[in-house]
């Protein structure tokens, strides 16, 4: 199916197609971790300790960990148009925040949240790899990542601003509107491909291919390379805002807008990702890189409040965060005998993988605060959590351009 589509003229439309998935990437990214910012407001609103507030953030990772993998086989089954609307409604459950009269409830919607945000991402690979050539994988992914990266952007630097004209609840209540809104555009705009005359329909994705997909080595080590990044990301965004209150003497405005930075040269990272990868037609090196550096980044961000160290530290770590995503997103759908179906189960795979690790980071770092009196400790461990990207890295095989020519070339020699 895949190699059919990519014989085919790819048509204009997969433009307006990418638009409508765009939009809801930056939603997606406006409620992810727009709960950080706020934490101290909620933390007094309920008189809750700071590992139960960090729920917010590790249950929804958790619930996208789990929701991933059955939300890209529902898509594989029943088509990714329809999932992505599935998706978008469980999102927009953020715009019924200020009915969160307790804890109980907001932690359930942002479980609402994280499990269409998990189907969402799950019926990604098959929208992209249906309407786009193998050549535009690598970039239209590396797009996809910069939405995200612009909504995380936007929420992280604008919250505690609107929480403070508005409210926390009205705050969370707009990001809400904002994904319900894009998943009406989806809706309208968004539209499976017409299959080219003579290209027989695909038989449904079956439980002997999921088998075959979760056995796949390559798509295992992507998972376990990316937990470990995935796990600092989400850590220190959840965390970093009230460490630097508490131990800097940071406004919650300035803390906030601090915090931002990582997000926003997330965005740099992701559009780099995306131009080196295509210009070396490889995608090991970007992994291997990020997972070597990424940890001396990340302890840069907590270490001293000079900002000749800094400053530096939050931007490196932000483009380090996302440099490594296209190319992960992009190797699954390189694979040999992958489909679109195959691919959406593939990159769920990885993905929930990683986002079990973000359960777990930011819970360890309010658990071990409560403990200690100190987020030291936490984030030390966190931040050398990336080194999993490396190992990945170098265990991995090239899927790209010129790796499998240079593999092709060694066996015919």
């Amino acid at each position: 199916m895949a190699s059919a589509i990519d014989r085919a003229a790819p048509p204009r439309y997969r433009f307006a197609v990418e638009g409508s998935l765009l939009w809801l990437q930056v939603a997606m990214g406006l409620s992810f971790i727009a709960v950080a910012p706020l934490f101290p407001l909620i933390i007094d609103d309920y008189g809750i300790d700071n590992a139960t507030v960090s729920l917010l953030i590790g249950a929804g990772s958790l619930a996208v960990a789990i929701a991933t993998l059955p939300g890209s086989v529902f898509a594989a089954r029943f088509g990714w148009r329809r999932a992505t609307i599935l998706g978008g409604v469980l999102m927009s459950s953020m715009a019924l925040a200020p009915l969160a009269d307790s804890f109980a409830v907001l932690l359930l919607l942002r479980l609402a949240f994280a499990v269409g945000a998990a189907i969402a991402i799950g019926s990604l690979p098959a929208a992209v790899m249906s309407w786009f050539p193998m050549r535009e994988l690598p970039l239209v992914n590396g797009l996809n990542i910069v939405g995200q990266s612009i909504g995380i952007t936007a929420s992280v630097f604008t919250a505690a601003f609107l929480a403070d004209l508005i409210g926390w609840r009205e705050t969370l209540m707009a990001f809400g509107l904002t994904t319900l809104a894009g998943t009406v555009l989806f809706a309208i705009f968004a539209r499976d491909r017409e299959r080219a005359p003579g290209v027989p329909a695909q038989p449904p994705f079956s439980v002997a291919e999921l088998r075959v997909v979760l056995r796949e080595r390559s798509t295992l080590l992507l998972g376990l390379g990316v937990g470990g990044g995935v796990a600092t990301f989400i850590a220190f965004n959840a965390w970093l805002p009230t460490y630097y209150q508490e131990e800097f003497g940071f406004s919650l405005e300035r803390a906030g807008a601090m915090a931002a930075i990582p997000s926003f040269f997330g965005i740099v990272g992701s559009l780099l990702g995306s131009g080196l990868s295509v210009g070396l037609g490889r995608r090991r090196p970007l992994i291997i890189a990020s997972g070597a550096v990424m940890p001396f980044a990340a302890l840069a961000t907590f270490v001293s409040e000079s900002p000749l160290l800094l400053f530096p530290g939050l931007a490196l770590f932000g483009m380090l965060s996302w440099l490594y995503f296209p190319s992960a997103l992009t190797m699954p759908m390189e694979l040999r005998g992958m489909t679109p179906e195959r691919a959406t189960v593939a990159v769920a795979t990885m993905l929930s993988m990683g986002n079990v690790s973000g359960f777990f980071s930011p819970l360890l770092v309010g658990y071990l605060r409560d403990q200690t009196g100190s987020f030291v400790i936490g984030l030390t461990i966190c931040a050398l959590l990336p080194v999993t990207l490396l190992l990945a890295g170098l265990l991995l095989p090239e899927t790209g351009p010129r790796g499998r020519r240079a593999a092709a070339t060694s066996e015919l020699a």
